[in-house]
C-alpha cells in the first residue's frame, strides 16, 4: 500500500509540473510575441495619427510614439504575466492598445477592401480611433478594479485615514 500512494503521489506530482512546466514556456513565447505586436501596432497608429492631424515636428511624432509605444509594450506584459497593475496605467494602456487596433483596422480596412473611395481612411481617424479610445479606457478601468489585490499595506492606509 505504502509504495503504491506513494507511485501515485510521484505520477501526480509530475503531471502537474509538467503542466506547469508547458505553461511557463507557452507564456515565456507568448510574452515578447504579445509585446512585439502591441509595440508595432501602437508605434505605427499613434504616428500616423499624429502625422496626419497635427502638424509636429517628426522627431517629436516619434518621441511620442515611441514612448506610447513602449507604455503600451510594458502593460501588455504585465497582463500577459498577471501582475497587478495601477489602475491610470490600465485605463491609459487600454486606451492606447484598443484605439490603436480601432485605428489600423478602421484606416487600412477600407483601403483595401473599397479601393475607389478616397474618404475610406476617415472612417479611422474619426470614428474607429476615437471608439477604441473610449471603449479601451473603459475596460482597462474595469479590468484594474476587478484584479485590485487588497493589499495589506493599501489597508491599514485605509483604516488610518478613517
Amino acid at each position: 500500500m505504502g509504495f503504491n500512494c506513494l507511485f501515485v503521489d510521484i505520477v501526480y506530482n509530475a503531471a502537474h509540473f509538467n503542466d506547469y512546466l508547458k505553461h511557463s514556456i507557452m507564456m515565456n513565447l507568448l510574452k515578447p510575441c504579445i509585446a512585439l505586436l502591441i509595440f508595432v501596432l501602437v508605434l505605427s497608429s499613434v504616428y500616423t495619427l499624429l502625422s496626419i492631424t497635427m502638424s509636429l515636428p517628426a522627431w517629436l511624432g516619434l518621441a511620442v510614439s515611441v514612448t506610447g509605444a513602449l507604455l503600451c509594450t510594458w502593460l501588455a506584459w504585465q497582463l500577459v504575466s498577471g501582475t497587478r497593475i495601477n489602475t491610470f496605467i490600465a485605463v491609459t494602456g487600454g486606451a492606447l492598445m484598443v484605439s490603436s487596433l480601432c485605428f489600423t483596422v478602421g484606416f487600412w480596412g477600407p483601403m483595401i477592401f473599397v479601393k475607389e473611395t478616397n474618404q475610406a481612411p476617415l472612417i479611422g481617424i474619426f470614428i474607429a480611433a476615437p471608439f477604441g479610445l473610449i471603449v479601451g479606457a473603459i475596460a482597462g478601468y474595469i479590468y484594474a478594479v476587478k484584479h485590485k489585490d487588497k493589499d495589506p499595506a493599501l489597508e491599514r492606509v485605509d483604516h488610518a485615514k478613517q
